[in-house]
């Protein structure tokens, strides 16, 4: 029983600093998850049995603990997207999808197969998992105020935010790839149209066909129980049960799950008939969520590391992590960013190196190892990821506040010259 009262105490405390840690954050200017990592050492270092990963997690638990928060995050981050944002605006972030991702993805397979020395399908894998960039742990450089209806205020988080949504699920037909090679044995074995029909092409249109469909429907739904009925939906929670059906409804009928959860939570923001004030506490509801799900992952996280997780790999792994975060990433972002004439650079290089990677990546490695449990190097998969989780969590951490609040200073001082 006591262990069961210190587990209980260690939880409370953990969730209780979250309700004052992102206020404190601010005033030291760093991001909270680097002092949730400190609070996880900490944890482990009090021997609070609970139940960390030794050193490797289990892959089907930590595989439905991290989609939950995947989703969870995407959903908040469709709907802080306002109408405000034009066509126009989303040139950058699919910029970033379809060429910064690609690249990342070649310069994580060429690594892992030339320098690393890993398999075909542990390479493919590696790349396709450090594909997306994370809405958890990029929370912080994202749009925060799903109320601001005047002009996009911030191009930087919005760029970040929108990306964020979308290349969490385009990323998936390339871990599918990785799994589908391994199964077939060689890249010669393996059905390359067929996974372009149906893996590249079908589910991704699937999934945000779905994900409209249902952000609407809802939307409809909720004005016209008011005005028929009477009956006033205002309850946040509703936010939760949205994403949980959506993304399960997808993934039954073949879509992208987290595709179409993302567009759920867009086509629900722009819904004009639902009040603004409604889609406000769906959006806080679904943060909060977020934030208490991210306090126990970050503290487990904390656990795997002070148990040895770092271990596994070996200083190729740690030089080709800290490639990955201060130098693939930041390089690749700015290829298209450079065609981008109206972007001024201090922006350029701010969406560039602001490609924050996490739980995402942890998500498509366990999935993956469920799919097909004879992936060679697994430890050493898993060790990369967990440095660059931990070199993003720092170096983004330490950096991004301070880069997030010069942005927004200066919109804020642009806008108010424009009301003088």
């Amino acid at each position: 029983m006591k262990d069961h009262y210190l587990i209980l105490a260690g939880l409370g405390f953990a969730t209780l600093i979250m309700a004052w840690l992102p206020s404190f954050a601010k005033k030291i200017k760093v991001s909270s998850p680097i002092i949730l990592l400190l609070i996880g050492f900490g944890i482990y270092a009090a021997a609070i049995p609970l139940g960390w990963p030794s050193p490797i997690w289990n892959d089907e638990w930590l595989m439905y603990f991290s989609e939950t928060i995947v989703i969870i995050s995407l959903m908040g981050a469709g709907l802080k997207i306002g109408s405000h944002y034009t066509l126009k605006s989303w040139r950058k972030p699919l910029l970033l999808v379809f060429i910064t991702m690609p690249i990342c993805m070649v310069s994580a397979y060429l690594l892992g197969s030339y320098f690393l020395v890993l398999s075909l399908p542990s390479s493919l894998l590696l790349a396709a998992i450090l594909a997306p960039t994370d809405p958890v742990l990029a929370a912080e450089v994202q749009l925060d105020d799903p109320l601001a209806e005047k002009s996009p205020e911030d191009n930087v988080r919005f760029t970040l935010t929108a990306e964020a949504g979308l290349n969490d699920g385009i990323a998936f037909p390339f871990s599918y790839m990785a799994v589908l090679v391994a199964q077939a044995g060689s890249w010669a074995a393996f059905d390359l149209t067929g996974w372009i029909l149906d893996e590249f092409l079908l589910r991704i249109v699937l999934g945000i066909i779905i994900g409209l469909a249902i952000g609407r429907l809802i939307g409809y739904l909720f004005d016209r129980l008011h005005h028929v009925t009477g009956v006033e939906t205002f309850v946040g929670f509703l936010s939760l049960s949205l994403t949980i059906m959506t993304y399960g409804l997808s993934e039954l009928l073949h879509g992208y799950g987290f595709l179409a959860v993302f567009f759920a939570g867009f086509s629900l923001r722009y819904y004009e008939k639902v009040s603004g004030d409604y889609k406000k506490k769906l959006h806080d509801f679904i943060t909060e969520v977020e934030h208490l799900l991210l306090v126990v992952w970050i503290i487990l996280f904390g656990g795997s590391i002070m148990s040895g997780m770092l271990t596994l790999t070996d200083w190729k792994g740690v030089t080709f992590a800290l490639l990955f975060v201060l130098l693939i990433r930041p390089l690749a972002g700015m290829v298209p960013l450079i065609f981008v004439k109206k972007e001024k650079m201090k922006e350029k290089l701010a969406i560039s190196f602001l490609g924050i990677r996490g739980i995402g990546s942890v998500f498509y490695l366990s999935w993956a190892f469920l799919k097909f449990d004879n992936f060679t190097h697994k430890n050493e998969l898993y060790a990369i990821t967990a440095y660059i989780i931990l070199f993003s969590i720092v170096l983004h951490g330490l950096t991004a506040p301070s880069i997030i609040n010069y942005f927004r200073g200066k919109a804020e001082r642009s806008s108010d010259l424009e009301e003088n």
